[in-house]
């Protein structure tokens, strides 16, 4: 038998891999409104207490969870020094590099305001870290956070939306999604088609037609709603922009992208396996 030494006085690293995954629309120099997914990994440096833990991990990840959500999931992520931006409160007029304009009016829980000229991971990890820390117990000394995308072999697309009826964050107009797309033609997977049609949707809004509103000058559409958070409002480049039927769940995209490629292939059966972020979606079949 051999006998083990223990310090509790000894600093160690307990670590939280995917501790959550956040969606959240970001203003992107170039493309403007994109959608984005990131999964976010955690380390806890400190010392034991009395039970030999340096934290429970389910309270670990559960609050550090609710903290990173409450700061960046389901809302539109603006870097206020960004160039071609405007910013008054939670208005805002944005030029990207390429493109028409982008006007975004809302509560403020719609949106996050980092002090930075760009939004990149880099500058979220730094900017989450302090505001996440408090959270954990005094004998928890440093914490660093990790955000990652997640790595997809296959075709992928991002767009942003809102949810007006939905009793959640998802009704916050200028949120989104970085998503994989599976198309299958009669049960054979067809990679090619699904690439096609992410790369027609790379930075898309999907809107509802209900709540489309006059058409503004420059060939933008103007989108507005009030859901229980408050209104929202966006005037987007018309280019950029899906309008559907109904509202722009995950369900009824899946269903539309499914009638768009039978369309193209009639008389055959079409699967479409549309995801929602990560680890969730839906399936839509036509034919």
């Amino acid at each position: 038998m051999v006998a083990g030494r223990v310090s509790a006085d000894r600093a160690l690293t307990l670590f939280v891999d995917h501790v959550t995954h956040v969606d959240c629309g970001v203003l992107d120099a170039r493309l403007g409104l994109v959608g984005r997914t990131w999964l976010v990994d955690a380390e806890l440096t400190g010392r034991r207490d009395a039970s030999g833990m340096l934290f429970d991990f389910g309270p670990a990840k559960k609050q550090l969870k609710a903290q990173i959500d409450a700061l960046i999931d389901h809302r539109l992520l603006v870097a206020t020094q960004m160039p071609g931006l405007s910013l008054d409160g939670a208005r805002l007029h944005f030029q990207p590099e390429t493109g028409q304009p982008l006007d975004y009016s809302g509560p403020p829980a719609g949106v996050a305001l980092i002090d930075s000229t760009a939004i990149d991971i880099a500058t979220l990890e730094a900017w989450l870290t302090p505001r996440t820390a408090h959270v954990l117990p005094a004998n928890v000394d440093a914490l660093k956070l990790t955000l990652r995308e997640e790595v997809i072999d296959g075709a992928h697309y991002h767009y942003c939306h809102g949810l007006k009826s939905h009793d959640g964050n998802c009704q916050r107009m200028g949120h989104g999604h970085r998503c994989r797309l599976a198309i299958a033609i009669d049960g054979e997977d067809r990679p090619d088609i699904a690439a096609a049609w992410a790369a027609r949707w790379q930075g898309i809004f999907i809107g509802q037609r209900e709540d489309q509103r006059a058409v503004e000058d420059g060939g933008r559409l103007r989108f507005a709603y009030a859901a229980e958070q408050g209104h929202f409002e966006m005037i987007v480049d018309a280019a950029r922009c899906v309008v559907l039927d109904g509202p722009p769940t995950v369900e009824n995209i899946a269903d539309y992208l499914a009638g768009e490629v039978a369309r193209e292939h009639v008389d055959h059966t079409v699967r479409v396996r549309a995801y929602e972020g990560v680890g969730k979606g839906a399936i839509a079949t036509r034919g």
